[in-house]
């Protein structure tokens, strides 16, 4: 059965849809990561980073690189951090404008 765009769109929009992962990525575009250095950054348990790269992984939007025992996470395409960015700007605006709405009243 073949899965059309939407469908695959929803999945990801999904996947993003979670606060640890989208720190996860933020913190892996600065530079690739291996779960330790990531579990240290954001202070979170291990399984739970693990769990949420695994998320991300099965939706392509981190991958990860063996180095022996270590691997070592990074975004597979920078636009996906622009889209994060995009995201948070308009998300900033409407709050900003809410706000400025409120003032009137």
């Amino acid at each position: 059965m073949e899965r059309s765009i939407f469908d695959i769109q929803a999945e990801f929009c999904k996947a993003m849809g979670n606060a640890t992962r989208l720190q996860i990525l933020y913190i892996i575009r600065e530079r690739p990561m291996i779960v330790s250095e990531i579990v240290e950054e954001l202070s979170k348990n291990q399984s739970n980073i693990s769990r949420q790269l695994a998320v991300l992984r099965s939706v392509g939007v981190v991958s990860g690189e063996r180095n022996g025992t270590e691997i070592r996470y990074h975004i597979t395409d920078e636009k996906i951090g622009e889209v994060c960015d995009l995201v948070q700007k308009v998300l900033l605006e409407q709050t900003q404008r809410q706000t400025d709405a409120l003032k009137v009243l």
